[in-house]
């Protein structure tokens, strides 16, 4: 959650090279957004080590905000921060094809993202 988001904030701030601001819209989907450099993060928290599941989910919506945003010369990251590491990815809208599966209570749809897919982060080293 929120605790996670704002632990990993300067970390990525640093990495990109940004000052990432939280929206405080509701109607938002995206976590951090830089409207200067173009750049716009998600956060997700993970209560497992990376090698548990071969896949992380995340919701098809935050994806599919994510691809509108590129509309506008966005470039966007998923992050997911793992007990034993914080991975991400960075969307690509040529190699998205992602499996889904209907999960949680409500049966939401959710792309199966595979972690060998996924880039270990290091916030020493300049993303982009």
């Amino acid at each position: 959650g929120r605790q996670i988001e704002d632990e990993l904030l300067p970390k990525i701030n640093r990495a990109f090279d940004c000052d990432f601001e939280r929206s405080d819209d509701i109607y938002d989907i995206l976590d951090f957004k830089d409207t200067d450099k173009k750049r716009i993060v998600e956060v997700k928290g993970r209560r497992i080590d990376s090698e548990q599941y071969k896949d992380t989910i995340i919701t098809c919506g935050k994806l599919t905000e994510g691809l509108m945003k590129m509309e506008d010369d966005y470039k966007v990251y998923y992050f997911f921060v793992f007990t034993d590491k914080t991975l991400y990815l960075k969307l690509d809208p040529d190699d998205c094809e992602f499996n889904v599966k209907l999960t949680g209570t409500a049966h939401i749809p959710h792309y199966l993202i595979p972690i060998k897919d996924l880039i270990e982060f290091d916030e020493n080293n300049l993303i982009d």
